[in-house]
């Protein structure tokens, strides 16, 4: 497949995922509630900070732990 061909495919499935998250939230919000919707999207993006943090600490940890592995080496 052709990079262009491949790039305009990711952009339009990228566009089509929001329109259709855009209308799941709208739907979401005219049944449950703007503000219970609200407040679940904010928790959800709390739940991803708090993991991308333990990601970051994770990996840190682990290179240290290599560094110090490959340093005791010499």
């Amino acid at each position: 497949m052709n990079l262009k061909v491949k790039a305009v495919a990711i952009v339009a499935g990228i566009f089509a995922i929001t329109i259709v998250g855009q209308g799941a939230i709208a739907l979401a919000a005219e049944v449950y509630g703007a503000q219970a919707v609200l407040n679940t999207f904010i928790g959800g993006i709390l739940v991803f900070l708090v993991y991308q943090m333990y990601t970051m600490i994770l990996a840190s940890l682990e290179r240290d732990k290599e560094i110090d592995k490959l340093s005791n080496k010499e």
